[in-house]
C-alpha cells in the first residue's frame, strides 16, 4: 500500500521467496496437537507513510509496534525510533501520529551507565496510569574515538536491556531508576571496545503476563560465555528492574550483572537460549491466543532458505512448534538490489483485543511490520509502517 493524492494504493508486491515456498510446501509438515496455524486473509495496508506523516527526518518505526490503553481509554501505538513518539487514537484502527517526545537515551559516554541511545520497545500498564517498559540501550563505541580506535560500528556496539516509567498513562518515560541502576539485563563482561561485531542483548519482545509473573524475550548474541539465541526472561515485580531473572536451562535463576560485579564465574550470569533449533530468529512478538489457550511468536528470519514472516506456537513459552511462514519477502537483512523494500519487525496485535496491553488475541488479528523503502539498494529513513490481517486456525 502506498499513499496517492491522499488515497491508499496497493503497492505491495511479494517477493520471489514466496513463490518459491509454496513451490517447497514450507509450513505444511504435521504440526504438534498444541500448534495453531496464523493465515493472512487480505492484503496489507498502510498505517502511517514516512514521506507524509513524520513528525521529523528521524522518525521512522524502528521497532516492533506495541500498544497500550491508558486509564482515559486513549490507544498508544509505539514502533519508533530512538526518539520516541506514539500513535494515539480512540481504537488501534483509528491511531494517529502524535508528535510529543515520549522518550530518548541521554547519550552518555560511559558505556557502564547504559544510557547512550535507547529505543523504547516494550509495554505493561497494570492500571492505565502507570506503564513499564523495557529499553533497548546501544552503546555506540564508533562515536568514542578512545574506547573504539577502528570507528566502525558494528566492531563496537554492545547492547543491554534498560527500564524505563510512565506515571502518566504513557505521555511521557523516564528511567525506572538512576542509570545505571535502571538495567535490567547487560552481560558480565565489561566493555571490550573493537571486538569486531556487536555483542549484548538485544530487542525486547512485548511484555506479557501469565500467572504471577511478567515474561519478555530478548537476543543475546554471543561472547564467551554466552551463546546466541533467543533468552526469556520473567519477574513478579515490574518496578524493579533488578528482579528480572533468565531461564539457564532448568530454572529461571539467572542474575543478570554488571561488569563481573558478583565476584562469581561470569559463566552463571549468562542465560541459556530458548528452543535454539526452533526460536533461530529474534522474537518480535508473544501474545495469549484466547481460544486455543496457546502463546503465538512471531519472528523475521530465514529458513530453509526462505526469508519472511515466520510464526510458532507453545503452550508454556519454553517449547516451541516448527515455525509455519506467513509471509515471505525481503527482509531488513535479507534483500536483493532489485527489491523495491525490504521488511521487519513483525508484530501481533489485535484491535478487539480485551486486554489494555493488547496481550491477548481472538481469531483474527493483523500483523503490524514496518517497510523499509529501498534507494538505490540502501537503507534510509523512508520507512512506513505496515499492516497485514491474518486468521488463526
Amino acid at each position: 500500500m502506498d499513499w496517492r493524492d491522499g488515497r491508499r494504493t496497493a503497492m505491495w508486491r511479494p517477493g520471489a521467496a514466496l513463490i518459491l515456498s509454496l513451490a517447497l510446501g514450507l509450513g505444511t509438515d504435521p504440526a504438534p496437537a498444541w500448534a495453531v496455524t496464523v493465515r493472512k486473509t487480505g492484503e496489507p495496508e498502510l498505517v502511517t507513510s514516512w514521506q507524509h506523516d513524520a513528525c521529523a527526518k528521524t522518525d521512522a518505526p524502528d521497532t516492533p509496534a506495541r500498544a497500550f490503553r491508558d486509564a482515559g481509554g486513549t490507544v498508544h501505538l509505539v514502533a519508533s525510533h530512538s526518539t520516541a513518539r506514539a500513535l494515539t487514537g480512540a481504537s488501534l484502527d483509528t491511531v494517529r501520529p502524535n508528535c510529543t517526545v515520549i522518550y530518548q537515551g541521554n547519550g552518555g559516554n560511559d558505556p557502564r551507565l547504559h544510557d547512550d541511545r535507547s529505543w523504547i520497545s516494550s509495554f505493561y500498564t497494570p492500571d492505565g496510569r502507570t506503564v513499564y517498559a523495557l529499553v533497548s540501550n546501544e552503546f555506540h563505541g564508533d562515536q568514542r574515538p578512545e574506547l573504539c580506535p577502528s570507528g566502525d560500528y558494528m566492531r563496537c556496539w554492545r547492547n543491554s536491556i534498560t527500564s524505563a516509567i510512565s506515571s502518566d498513562g504513557g505521555a511521557s518515560f523516564r528511567p525506572s531508576a538512576p542509570p545505571p541502576d535502571h538495567t535490567v539485563a547487560t552481560l558480565p563482561y565489561p566493555y571490550g571496545g573493537d571486538v569486531g561485531r556487536r555483542t549484548g542483548y538485544f530487542a525486547p519482545s512485548n511484555i506479557i503476563r501469565q500467572g504471577s509473573y511478567w515474561y519478555a524475550f530478548i537476543w543475546a548474541e554471543a561472547l564467551e560465555a554466552q551463546r546466541r539465541g533467543a533468552c526469556l526472561l520473567r519477574t513478579d515485580d515490574l518496578a524493579n528492574p533488578q528482579a528480572w531473572r533468565a531461564w539457564n536451562g532448568a530454572s529461571f535463576s539467572v542474575r543478570f550483572v554488571r561488569d563481573g560485579q558478583s565476584g562469581e564465574a561470569p559463566g552463571e550470569h549468562v542465560c541459556a537460549p530458548v528452543s535454539p533449533g526452533i526460536l533461530q530468529g529474534t522474537v518480535r512478538s508473544v501474545v495469549h491466543h484466547g481460544p486455543s489457550g496457546l502463546f503465538i511468536a512471531t519472528m523475521a528470519t530465514v529458513r530453509q532458505g526462505v526469508p519472511g514472516v515466520w510464526t510458532t506456537t507453545s503452550p508454556d513459552l519454553l517449547h516451541w512448534s516448527e515455525p509455519q511462514l506467513l509471509w515471505g519477502g525481503s527482509l531488513l537483512f535479507r534483500y536483493d538490489c532489485s527489491d523495491y523494500a525490504a521488511y521487519d519487525y513483525p508484530a501481533l496485535l489485535d484491535p478487539q483485543s480485551p486486554s489494555a496491553n493488547f496481550d491477548d488475541i481472538g481469531k483474527t488479528a493483523y500483523v503490524y511490520l514496518t517497510r523499509l523503502n529501498l534507494s538505490k539498494c540502501k537503507i534510509t529513513w523512508d520507512r512506513d509502517l505496515m499492516r497485514l490481517p491474518v486468521t488463526i486456525d
